[in-house]
């Protein structure tokens, strides 16, 4: 009786371990799925929430080798490696557009399948099965904000289904939920797909800050 009963509490003790290193496989399984996946478009659900108040946001994103071009109610970004454009839409179509040149630091956090990889300043807890949740050590390394996210993919493709974000306190009580409606790897994305046709919105205010 008293054998069984130590090796039960050597396993509780071990099983703190035994979670973050699954956790910590499963989060890099996803890296690789993600890297192997390639062009990758997804069409999401954000409902975001800030104090008593709730958001809902639908959101387009497609993403290859570091660039990305996402879409939502009120803002497009593109990003080519090199420069990020932001155009604001009023409620009548894009109105203004900032053009930027992100320094080193700056890039390296719009490459999120990197971020994930790396995952400098978090911890990594989950299940192992099917839920990774990182969490910053400070707020001084969190990422845009970010303090905790916890990913949730599926436990047969390594899939990403959804995601819980919650942001730094210093910023107020925010935090969102992203369900992804539509994933669609392999796709070939050419160069203006990361590209603004600034051309195209000519009554739009260019705002050059390079």
């Amino acid at each position: 009786m008293r054998k069984t009963a130590v090796t039960i509490l050597s396993l509780i003790c071990l099983m703190p371990a035994w979670a973050q290193n699954n956790a910590e496989q499963l989060l890099q399984k996803t890296v690789s799925k993600l890297e192997k996946d390639g062009g990758i478009f997804m069409a999401m659900d954000v409902k975001t929430r800030f104090e008593e108040s709730t958001d809902i946001i639908d959101m387009e994103l497609s993403i290859k080798d570091g660039c990305f071009f996402v879409r939502e109610d009120d803002n497009s970004m593109w990003f080519d490696g090199n420069t990020l454009w932001r155009g604001n839409d009023f409620g009548s179509g894009i109105e203004e557009i900032y053009i930027t040149e992100p320094t080193k630091d700056e890039k390296a956090r719009y490459d999120i399948i990197g971020l994930l990889g790396k995952h400098q300043g978090f911890s990594v807890t989950g299940n192992g099965t099917d839920t990774f949740t990182l969490t910053a050590s400070t707020p001084e390394r969190s990422v845009e904000g970010i303090q905790k996210i916890t990913v949730k993919v599926d436990p047969k493709t390594v899939q990403v289904k959804s995601l819980e974000i919650e942001f730094d306190q210093q910023l107020g009580s925010i935090s969102a939920s992203v369900l992804i409606t539509q994933y669609k790897p392999g796709q070939k994305f050419d160069k203006k797909t990361f590209t603004c046709p600034v051309k195209d919105y000519k009554d739009a205010e260019i705002i050059d800050l390079r």
